[in-house]
């Protein structure tokens, strides 16, 4: 009997530390740019999709949704050998994987033109990221320490899903004749300027990242003067949304790097 409950107590030990040592040794600024960058990529395979169907620098579009898709794959592959020892996180994982595999075929389907069906299940890839980066990032033991640094992350690929659905939205009512594309698929032009900003205000942030902000501020100010003009200009959309959504990838690694550093 006393064998049995040692050698019970030892198994329960030896699962509990793998689960602490699996989250432990996996930095936690490696995580949240994984997590961030596929939430990041969402709103921008959508986009490139409608760009294909138009035809709009359509090589180009297919190339990034080509490398998009590989990333996303990329991403998930490393967060699942580090995900929490906890079953809720796992079933978590698998709901945005089942999902994504079916997800990926929909979005590489080019013929066909069910908008408002490939919108919703676009949300729901949001919804499915969004519950995983939250359950995975709340449980990593250095995460409140670094909180602030991941909420600046956050305001950065907040606005860079706006950009994308932005441009996914002006092409989709302009070109594609979905009239009310922009309450299927919302997105909030006001906030952006006010995330930059506060970005902007982060003190431990390096010159060279609050400069890429008010380099975005800019590009920002040219999709709003865009979206005013009533000549319709895809290639224009394009440009400026793929300008912005590179930058700020390059501005999320900048936060991610402010992890563990003193705030």
């Amino acid at each position: 009997m006393k064998l049995r409950y040692i050698l019970f107590i030892l198994f329960v030990g030896a699962n509990t530390l793998q689960g602490i040592a699996q989250i432990n040794d996996n930095p936690i600024d490696i995580l949240s740019e994984k997590l961030a960058q596929n939430e990041l990529l969402s709103n921008r395979l959508l986009k490139n999709f409608v760009f294909i169907k138009t035809n709009t620098f359509k090589k180009k579009a297919m190339a990034d949704m080509d490398k998009s898709i590989a990333l996303f794959d990329d991403n998930l592959s490393y967060i699942i050998l580090h995900l929490p020892y906890k079953n809720k996180v796992k079933e978590d994982f698998l709901k945005l994987q089942n999902f994504w595999n079916i997800y990926r075929i929909n979005i590489t389907d080019f013929d066909k033109d069910n908008y408002t069906a490939l919108i919703e299940k676009t949300r729901r890839l949001n919804k499915y990221i969004k519950q995983l980066n939250k359950d995975v990032l709340d449980r990593h033991p250095e995460f409140s320490k670094n909180k602030k640094s991941i909420e600046m992350a956050q305001l950065a690929l907040n606005n860079g899903k706006n950009a994308d659905a932005i441009a996914a939205v002006y092409v989709l009512k302009n070109a594609l004749n979905i009239e009310d594309a922009d309450s299927y698929f919302k997105y909030d032009l006001g906030s952006m300027n006010k995330n930059l900003k506060k970005i902007s205000k982060f003190k431990i942030l390096n010159p060279k990242a609050k400069d890429l902000a008010i380099d975005l501020k800019t590009t920002l100010e040219s999709i709003t003067i865009l979206l005013k003009k009533e000549k319709f200009n895809p290639k224009m959309m394009y440009a400026y949304d793929d300008s912005f959504t590179r930058k700020t990838f390059k501005l999320l690694k900048y936060i991610i790097q402010t992890i563990n550093q003193k705030k």
